[in-house]
């Protein structure tokens, strides 16, 4: 249960420099604590705890009485609204408590409204989100801050300024700013990426009590999506057919397949995590005559910092071998495609991403593939085609690192029409 006491500040970062300390109201709500300050500054002798009056300045009486009555109207909303204030988090009771305690029996609801508006609009989300990116810098979990960076500055394009508060953005906002971004020619799964780190921000917010529940605008609201695309998977013959590519070794085209096929062999490792990959990250090695012939992979991926252990097949020692790991040092990086984890190095690693993106699209296209293949489509072909072999959806969940079985379903493209008449005239005949 909420609660109220009146006393005197005495923490010592609360202390002005004439000695004195402010009088405050203290409250505590759900383990978390917040004060408000009365106006009034006092020396510790000048205040009686036990009585909660004050004593030996000038109109000590009426001050006495003038807090005590704030507390009493504190303790007054807190007894009355028990129920209501059981889903509110500190930050909203105090500003509702600073409401009451500043009114008086003649103030309009409305008025308390907007008083309380007005203490609600001064947070602002882009000074939150620096925060939260300066938490990401400090935690070394760079990826998702040019997400939130670049969701906020879509937003001030929009709202047309360099700061936007939390109570400025409402349902109407969030519609005018998809209208408005769909206008610009942005795709439903771009406007919805600006979105998400927003939501995420509202979200945090709350939980931080920086601001109350009921500012949350994104209740409800439909977010954009695409529409249902073909999935990114490639089938086993296509994968062979790359792999039986006549290419000239240490081409560009022939690093690109080499890296394909590595992340294929490795549970649709992330091409991030490949770049990022070192050698101390093979383990349990076994080497012989100058070359690898067993091991074990161990990564964290990137996403979601969940921690793999994967045996290297024959296929990976064997792409292994073309890049002379066996001669590198433990910090050396495996591949030579390159990674520094700082801004100046994630923009490089993006590029040389999309020319080896450019490599794959070739390599599908010389074995009559017609889509722009991707990195991707080793992931999305290791889950699609484990789920042809049967195997169970929760093994191919745990091998991608999804807790949730939606997601996996996500990546697992649809059995064709020639799977599936095989499979009723398995049942049927």
């Amino acid at each position: 249960m909420a609660k109220v006491k009146l006393k005197l500040d005495n923490r010592k970062n609360s202390k002005r420099k004439d000695g004195t300390s402010p009088l405050i109201l203290f409250l505590s709500h759900k383990t978390k604590t917040r004060t408000i300050s009365l106006g009034y500054s006092l020396k510790s002798k000048d205040w009686c705890q036990e009585t909660l009056k004050i004593k030996n300045i000038e109109n000590h009486k009426f001050i006495s009485i003038k807090v005590n009555n704030q507390l009493t109207k504190a303790r007054a909303f807190i007894i009355s609204h028990k129920l209501e204030i059981e889903t509110m988090s500190i930050e909203e009771l105090k500003n509702r408590v600073l409401t009451e305690i500043l009114s008086n029996e003649s103030t309009l609801t409305y008025d308390k409204r907007k008083f309380l508006k007005k203490k609600i609009t001064k947070t602002s989300l882009v000074n939150y989100s620096k925060l939260k990116i300066e938490r990401l810098r400090n935690a070394n979990k760079l990826g998702y801050i040019e997400a939130i960076q670049t969701g906020i500055n879509s937003l001030l394009q929009f709202h047309n300024t360099n700061d936007v508060l939390f109570s400025e953005i409402d349902k109407t906002f969030l519609k005018n700013f998809i209208a408005y971004s769909t206008g610009r020619g942005n795709k439903p799964n771009t406007i919805s990426a600006y979105l998400r780190p927003i939501k995420t921000l509202f979200n945090e917010a709350i939980e931080d009590d920086i601001i109350s529940a009921d500012l949350y605008p994104f209740k409800g609201l439909k977010m954009p999506r695409a529409k249902p695309t073909k999935k990114r998977a490639l089938r086993i013959e296509t994968i062979n057919a790359i792999r039986d590519l006549e290419l000239k070794e240490k081409s560009a085209l022939w690093d690109a397949r080499n890296y394909f096929l590595f992340m294929f062999n490795n549970m649709g490792l992330n091409m991030i995590d490949m770049a990022k990959l070192r050698k101390g990250q093979l383990r349990d090695l076994k080497i012989e005559e100058g070359k690898i012939i067993s091991g074990r992979l161990l990564y964290t991926r990137s996403k979601n910092q969940r921690q793999y252990s994967i045996k290297l097949t024959d296929e990976s020692l064997k792409i292994l071998s073309f890049y002379n790991v066996v001669q590198k040092s433990d910090g050396d990086l495996v591949f030579p495609i390159g990674f520094n984890d700082s801004p100046m190095g994630r923009r490089t690693y993006k590029k040389k991403r999309q020319r080896i993106n450019g490599r794959l699209k070739t390599l599908g296209k010389m074995v009559g593939v017609d889509e722009e293949i991707t990195s991707y489509y080793a992931r999305h072909s290791w889950a699609t085609i484990a789920k042809r072999k049967m195997i169970p959806v929760s093994v191919i969940a745990e091998g991608l690192g999804h807790s949730d079985l939606k997601t996996t379903q996500i990546y697992l493209d649809s059995f064709d029409d020639e799977t599936l008449d095989e499979a009723n005239d398995r049942i049927v005949g």
